[in-house]
């Protein structure tokens, strides 16, 4: 017996030495940690845009989703339903489906979800068995659709070419908004007035296909080449578009609609005198290249002389390294186009360096390096042109730290 007291006596104090010391006996009893319990919630899941948006029920035990998809149909449609919030007596749930899926209660709405309303979701708990008077109390969480940021209305940000001395023999224009525009709308909003506010019949080249690019923002204007070009019957028949001492005035019509069908901010307006006409191919023998020094990101200016095609000069001028590489950069067109701007990515290396231009380059008149405008109105449609490049040598000096 006393044994029996003694050994218990030296368990205890095994016990309480392991205890202060935090280490437990491998014979001590343990009692088991409860799962913290997932609160129960209602959540709006928009990770899918349009009527796949759903509300969902988290933190359902097991046994209660089991619970709920043995419901009749009927009953099982009660238990979870969406309202429209508002004042209602006796609102009409949302249409749409019940499921369960990821360990939640899902309901998707048949249609999509309507920006600045707000719905009620209701988790009815005593729809389903083995509720008990507590947990059969509703769940009710109301979630807010918020309205899309209102968008500034659409206006013509520049029309091209930027100055307001024009050719005779002008050929286009290039019309710039600031946000995508309708396709199929643009002649019937397009319009040319003398000074006098007479507007200028069949004017313009209207193709079925119209040019724009593939933002939606750039619309290429064409003047009728026919009566652009001399010696053509349009011409002889119709006069010139334009005539050398008369003033005009581009017009675009406020009315139309940009790609979202919403009228421009204001009409668009670009009034220029004619000079006569420029038949003269373009010489780049008469640009003034301007280079940086080595070691800098500078602009490299080249000085053109004369307007030349806005759209064209972003994209058919580059630079080549000393070892014949085309350089990375950012092209800036200025000086209503009779200046384009280079500024490199990396800095400037020393050596010789060359301007390459294709060919193609055109100025207002449709003039190309080397060659004067002509149109073949008979000729087939090339669907691709081959062009050559002109390339012309300049020198980055070291820099005078170096």
């Amino acid at each position: 017996m006393r044994s029996s007291v003694r050994r218990c006596y030296c368990q205890l104090g095994v016990f309480l030495v392991a205890t202060i010391c935090g280490c437990a006996p491998s014979w001590a009893p343990v009692e088991p940690v409860a799962a913290e319990p997932k609160a129960l919630r209602i959540e709006l899941n928009t990770t899918k845009s349009g009527p796949q948006a759903s509300f969902d029920v988290v933190g359902l035990s097991e046994a209660q989703l089991a619970a709920i998809e043995q419901l009749d149909p009927e009953r099982r449609a009660a238990v979870f339903q969406v309202f429209v919030a508002g004042d209602q007596t006796n609102p009409t749930p949302l249409l749409g489906s019940l499921s369960i899926e990821a360990q939640k209660l899902r309901f998707t709405p048949r249609y999509p979800l309507e920006a600045g309303l707000s719905y009620r979701a209701v988790l009815a708990r005593g729809e389903w068995p083995g509720t008990n008077e507590t947990s059969a109390a509703n769940l009710s969480t109301t979630f807010e659709i918020p309205k899309p940021a209102a968008q500034a209305p659409t206006v013509v940000q520049h029309i091209y070419p930027s100055t307001d001395r024009l050719p005779e023999n002008q050929l286009k224009f290039y019309l710039h908004f600031s946000a995508p525009m309708s396709r199929g709308e643009a002649y019937r909003h397009i319009h040319l007035v003398d000074s006098t506010g007479k507007e200028v019949d069949a004017a313009f080249l209207e193709l079925g296909e119209e040019l724009w690019d593939p933002l939606m923002r750039r619309f290429t204007l064409l003047c009728d080449p026919g009566r652009v070009k001399r010696g053509l019957k349009p011409r002889e028949e119709l006069g010139p578009v334009l005539e050398a001492g008369t003033s005009y005035t581009l017009l675009i019509d406020r009315d139309w609609p940009d790609a979202r069908g919403a009228r421009l901010q204001a009409e668009g307006r670009k009034s220029f005198m004619v000079l006569a006409p420029d038949d003269a191919p373009i010489d780049p023998g008469s640009w003034r290249i301007e280079p940086p020094q080595a070691g800098t990101n500078d602009e490299l200016v080249v000085r053109l002389g004369e307007p030349l095609d806005h759209s064209l000069l972003e994209r058919v001028m580059w630079i080549n390294n000393p070892a014949g590489e085309k350089l990375a950069g950012t092209v800036e067109i200025s000086d209503n186009e009779t200046c384009w701007r280079f500024k490199p990515h990396n800095p400037w290396t020393s050596g010789e360096h060359q301007l390459v231009a294709d060919t193609a380059l055109e100025d207002l008149a449709g003039n190309a390096i080397g060659r004067a405008f002509d149109v073949d109105v008979f000729g087939p449609v090339k669907k691709k042109i081959d062009t050559d490049t002109i390339s012309i040598p300049f020198t980055i000096g070291r820099n005078k730290s170096e």
